[in-house]
Parts: structure tokens; C-alpha cells; sequence
């Protein structure tokens, strides 16, 4: 028994150590990309850079992301060193519980050197589950939504996850759902519409909702669908 468990140990070991630990992913979004941004920059993970697409209305396609606690750095050119790395790149921390995730980008002006910051989003898989959808309110106002038979009720700068859009939530459904927001009054107690639509929900994806300024009135509504393997 002691001779077949020393094998057992042995035969994973080789595995592991041939095919490595499930793969990480990413999947990038580029919120209110400007016309003059650049639709490709490399991401820098500490030892090695590669090419990622930055689309504008769309998720990025997937990524393999290195393991572990790791920086992240969006440069302009491909850079396998990491002191040839600029100190003005923008930055972002992934921890280590961070399997799967999302990487936001936004603009920032004041950046001279590439003008977007990062910001990491988790995809936990047991909290966040396929039909779902993560909603996070990046602007000023308190938003509200009805969507299918689902509500949505969020304040700035936070996140809430809204399940399916559809009744029976034992079979899961694709299929067109209405989309209604509506913002609060800066002053008032009071509501007014920001959009009605007609959705698809995909019942085998996870999706994601973003809310935005944009300078205007009314805050901007974005939603992406997420397949992954």
C-alpha cells in the first residue's frame, strides 16, 4: 500500500508540475474609451508582458493570467524586465483568492504616461453563478431598475448581484427580458427614466452591468455577457 500511495503522490506530482494549476483568467472592459485611445496595449504581470485588445463596447476575449498574489501594468510597448518598467504605468493588485476576474479600465486624465487606471473585479464563481448578473453603480446617483421580474436598488460606487430575469429560477431560461433604470433627482426624493430596453439573457453566461457618468444629465447604462470554458 505504502509502494502504490509513493506512486499515487508521484503521478500527480508529474501532472501538476507538467500541466501546471488550472489556468487564471481575465476578461478586460473599457468603459467611455476615447476615440484617440489606443485599441491595444501589453499587460505586465512582474515577469512577462502580452498583447491585450482593449475594445470599446465589448469584453475583451480571454486571457491567461499568472497565479498567485501578482501586480499588474498596462504599458505601451512589450517589456520582459521589470526595471525597464515605468513607475507612471497604470497599476493594479490581484490577490491570490483572485481565480478568475474582470479588469476594468477607465480614462485618467492625469496620467501622462498611458491616461487609464485599473481596477481588478473578482469572479467568485460560488457567489456569482451562471444566469446572474453583477451590477456596480459607478456614478453619482442612486440607481434603480427593474429588470424581468428581478429589482435593482444601488448607491454610488457600489455592487449588487441581481439574479435571473425570468420567474421560474428552478429550469434555467435564456430568452428577451424588459430592462427598465431610472436615477434619483440630485435633491429630491424622486425617480426619473434613464432607459427602457428589451434584453437577452443567456442563461449559460454570467453577465456584467456597469453605470456610469458621462458628463451629462443622465448616467450611461452598459451591459456585456461573460462565457468562459
Amino acid at each position: 500500500m505504502k509502494i502504490l500511495h509513493q506512486f499515487a503522490l508521484l503521478t500527480f506530482l508529474f501532472f501538476h508540475n507538467a500541466y501546471g494549476a488550472p489556468d487564471r483568467t481575465c476578461r478586460i472592459v473599457f468603459l467611455e474609451r476615447p476615440a484617440n485611445a489606443p485599441k491595444s496595449l501589453h499587460l505586465f504581470d512582474g515577469s512577462a508582458s502580452q498583447e491585450v485588445e482593449l475594445p470599446s463596447m465589448n469584453l475583451s476575449p480571454v486571457y491567461k493570467i499568472a497565479s498567485g498574489a501578482i501586480q499588474l501594468k498596462l504599458l505601451d510597448t512589450k517589456v520582459d524586465d521589470p526595471k525597464a518598467v515605468s513607475p507612471d504605468a497604470p497599476t493594479v493588485n490581484v490577490p491570490e483568492d483572485y481565480s478568475d476576474f474582470f479588469l476594468l479600465v477607465t480614462s485618467d486624465p492625469e496620467n501622462k504616461k498611458i491616461p487609464v487606471k485599473l481596477q481588478a473585479i473578482k469572479l467568485d464563481s460560488e457567489n456569482f453563478k451562471l444566469g446572474q448578473t453583477l451590477w456596480t453603480n459607478h456614478s453619482d446617483k442612486i440607481i434603480e431598475g427593474k429588470l424581468g421580474t428581478q429589482i435593482l436598488s444601488i448607491k454610488p460606487e457600489n455592487s449588487q448581484i441581481v439574479d435571473t430575469p425570468f420567474t421560474d429560477k428552478s429550469t434555467p431560461t435564456s430568452g428577451y427580458y424588459s430592462a427598465s433604470f431610472t436615477y434619483q433627482v440630485e435633491g429630491k426624493t424622486t425617480f426619473s427614466p434613464i432607459t427602457e430596453q428589451q434584453w437577452w439573457h443567456d442563461a449559460k453566461s454570467r453577465h456584467l452591468g456597469f453605470i456610469a457618468n458621462t458628463g451629462g444629465k443622465l448616467p450611461k447604462i452598459y451591459f456585456f455577457r461573460d462565457f468562459r470554458e
